[in-house]
C-alpha cells in the first residue's frame, strides 16, 4: 500500500493520463459500485455481472444502427440553445467589465454581496431542492468521494457509520446497540441512508438535521416516505429540526437543551449553535448518564459528550460561511456553547475540506510545525482517498484558526500574516498611472494593519493584561474577524486545492519519509496527542 501512495504522489500525472486512457468499461464498474454501496461482496458483483452478460447476449447492439434522426436534430438544438446562453453571458460579462474594472472596490464588493444574496435566496427555495435532487440523480452510480470507514463505536451505546456523498457530503447513521434502533443525521441522499441502515441491519426511527441547506435537509421529505413503505416497516420517522431554520420535512422541532432519545441507551443532546444559519444545531452523543453533570440551571452540560455531529459549524479545520451571523456568533459558538465539551469528543463535519482548510490555517500560520506536519499528514491520508471523519476537539482547537483566536500571541501571528499577505496581493492597475510608487504603498499597506480592530484591541489591553496570553473576548472577536479576511488574501496568491510549488516539493519528501519509516497510516482523531 505504501508503494502505491508514493507513486500516487510522484506520478500523478501519468496515473491520470492512464486512467483516462483506460480501456475498463464504464457501466460495469458503475455497476460494481452499486454493488460495494449495497453491501455486496465483489463474489456477488462478478456473479452478478456475469448473468447481466448472460441475458444481454442475445440483445441488440445499439452501435450497430445509425443514429435517429429525431434523437439527431434534437441534439443539435441543444447544442445551440447551450451555445447561445454562453454566448449571451460572455456578452454579459464583456458589457458589465468596464464598469467593475473602473468603478470604486467597496460598490463593486456591494453589488457583489447583493448578487450573492439573490443567489443565496434561490438556492434556499425549492427551486434550489429541485437542483439538489437532480444532482443527487445524476452522482448515483458515481463512486463515493472518500473510502467508507467501518462503523466506530461511540461509548458504550451506540455505533457511528458515515455515508458520503455527492463531491464532498457527508451523513451519518448512529445506530443504538441494545435495540438496533437509529438515527440519521443528515440523509440528504434518502437511498444511501437506505442502503446504510439496511447493511447495518438497523431499524431507522429518527432524522436529526443540523441545518436547513438543501446538502442536509433536502433528502428528509423522501427518507419519511420511503420508511412508510410497508418493505421498510411501515414507520413514521420522528425528524428533528429547529424552529428559526423550518428544515424541509421536519416534524419534531429540536429545542436547545433537550435530550432526544434513540433506543434505550443512546442520547444526543442539542444545542443550538446560530451563525451558519439562524437554526443550526450541533447533536451531541453523551455517554453514561451516571457521569452527567449540571449547570446552575440543571441542564445537562456537554462535558460528557463523546461525539458532536456539527454540520456546517465545524468543518474539520475550519467553519462554515457566516451566512446568518457574524463573528461575534462564531465566538460565542466555539468558546462558550462549546467550551464544555471534552477534548476527547469526536467532530463528525458535513463535509470533506480538511485538506484544504488545513492548508489555509499552514500559510497564515507559517512557522508552526505542528499545523505543517498534520496538514502533510491529511494531505497523506485524502492521496490514499481515506475520509477524514472523525476528527476530535483536541485537534480542532489546537489545529482550527477559529478556535486559536484564545492566543494572543496566535492573534499576533495573524497581524503579521495580514501584512505579509497584503503586500503580496497585486495592486490596482491604476496604481501604475496614479498610485503611490512601491515603498509608499508598502507604508500605506503597514499603517492599515496596525490601525485595524484587531491591532488596536491588542494594544488597548496591552498594558493591564498583557501578561497573560489568552485573549479577552473582544480580541478573540476581532482575530475570527481577521482569520475570514486572510482568508481572500491567502487564496488570492494561493489555489485552495493544490497549494503551491512549494508545498508539492515538500509533500514529496514527506511521503517518501512516511514511506520509509512506515509510517503511512493517518488517524485524524489523534493527530494532536494529549498533554502529559
Amino acid at each position: 500500500m505504501e508503494t502505491v501512495v508514493e507513486d500516487d504522489v510522484v506520478g500523478v500525472e501519468a496515473t491520470r493520463r492512464a486512467d483516462e486512457s483506460s480501456s475498463l468499461d464504464r457501466q460495469n464498474h458503475h455497476h460494481r459500485r452499486r454493488h460495494e454501496r449495497d453491501g455486496f461482496d465483489d463474489g456477488d458483483a462478478c456473479a452478478s455481472d456475469s448473468d447481466d452478460d448472460d441475458d444481454e447476449e442475445d440483445d441488440d447492439d445499439d452501435d450497430a444502427f445509425e443514429m435517429s434522426p429525431v434523437r439527431r436534430f434534437v441534439t443539435l438544438v441543444l447544442v445551440v440553445v447551450v451555445r447561445v446562453f454562453g454566448t449571451c453571458a460572455a456578452a454579459a460579462y464583456a458589457a458589465a467589465y468596464p464598469v467593475a474594472a473602473c468603478a470604486p472596490r467597496g460598490l463593486v464588493e456591494f453589488l457583489s454581496r447583493r448578487a450573492f444574496d439573490v443567489g443565496y435566496a434561490v438556492y434556499a427555495s425549492r427551486v434550489g431542492r429541485y437542483v439538489h435532487g437532480k444532482m443527487i440523480d445524476a452522482s448515483r452510480d458515481e463512486p463515493a468521494h472518500s473510502k467508507i470507514e467501518a462503523p466506530r463505536a461511540c461509548g458504550t451505546s451506540c455505533v457511528v457509520a458515515t455515508v458520503p456523498f455527492l463531491r464532498d457530503n457527508y451523513s451519518y447513521v448512529v445506530v443504538d446497540t441494545e435495540t438496533r434502533e437509529a438515527a440519521a443525521i443528515d440523509p440528504a441522499d434518502p437511498e444511501a441512508m437506505m442502503r446504510a441502515v439496511k447493511r447495518l441491519k438497523a431499524t431507522l426511527t429518527t432524522v436529526l438535521t443540523t441545518h436547513k441547506h438543501h446538502d442536509h435537509a433536502g433528502g428528509n421529505a423522501a427518507l419519511v416516505e420511503m420508511m412508510k413503505r410497508e418493505e421498510n416497516g411501515g414507520i413514521t420517522l420522528r425528524v428533528y429540526g429547529h424552529a428559526l431554520d423550518a428544515c424541509h420535512g421536519a416534524n419534531v422541532e429540536a429545542r436547545d437543551g433537550d435530550i432526544v432519545r434513540v433506543g434505550r441507551k443512546t442520547r444526543v443532546l442539542i444545542t443550538h449553535v446560530p451563525c451558519h444559519t439562524r437554526g443550526h444545531v450541533v447533536y451531541s452523543v453523551l455517554g453514561d448518564e451516571a457521569e452527567d453533570e449540571r449547570d446552575a440551571r440543571g441542564a445537562t452540560t456537554l462535558s460528557n459528550a463523546r461525539a458532536a455531529f456539527t454540520g456546517d459549524a465545524i468543518i474539520n479545520g475550519s467553519v462554515g460561511a457566516f451566512f446568518h451571523g457574524g463573528s461575534k456568533d462564531c465566538y460565542d459558538n466555539l468558546h462558550a456553547r462549546l467550551a464544555d465539551v471534552p477534548d476527547d469528543c469526536l467532530v463528525y463535519s458535513g463535509h470533506e475540506y480538511m485538506d484544504t482548510n488545513l492548508r489555509f490555517a499552514k500559510a497564515i500560520d507559517p512557522k508552526d510545525e505542528m499545523t505543517a506536519n498534520c496538514f502533510y499528514a491529511v494531505l497523506l491520508h485524502r492521496r490514499q482517498n481515506m475520509s477524514t471523519m472523525p476528527s476530535s476537539f483536541r485537534v480542532e482547537r489546537r489545529l482550527n484558526p477559529f478556535f486559536r483566536c484564545r492566543d494572543r500571541r496566535y492573534l499576533r501571528t495573524l497581524l503579521e500574516s495580514k501584512l505579509a499577505f497584503a503586500l503580496r496581493r497585486k495592486r490596482p492597475w491604476w496604481h501604475r498611472y496614479v498610485g503611490p510608487n512601491a515603498a509608499r504603498h508598502g507604508e500605506n499597506v503597514k499603517k492599515r494593519v496596525d490601525s485595524c480592530a484587531l491591532a488596536r484591541a491588542l494594544a488597548a489591553n496591552e498594558g493591564e493584561d498583557g501578561y497573560t496570553q489568552t485573549a479577552t473576548e473582544e480580541e478573540c472577536v476581532r482575530g475570527i474577524e481577521t482569520v475570514k479576511d486572510l482568508m481572500s488574501d491567502v487564496f488570492s496568491v494561493m489555489d485552495p486545492k493544490t497549494g503551491d510549488a512549494h508545498e508539492r516539493r515538500v509533500f514529496i519528501q514527506y511521503v517518501k519519509h512516511a514511506h520509509a519509516s512506515g509510517m503511512t497510516r493517518v488517524v485524524v482523531s489523534q493527530l494532536i496527542a494529549p498533554e502529559a
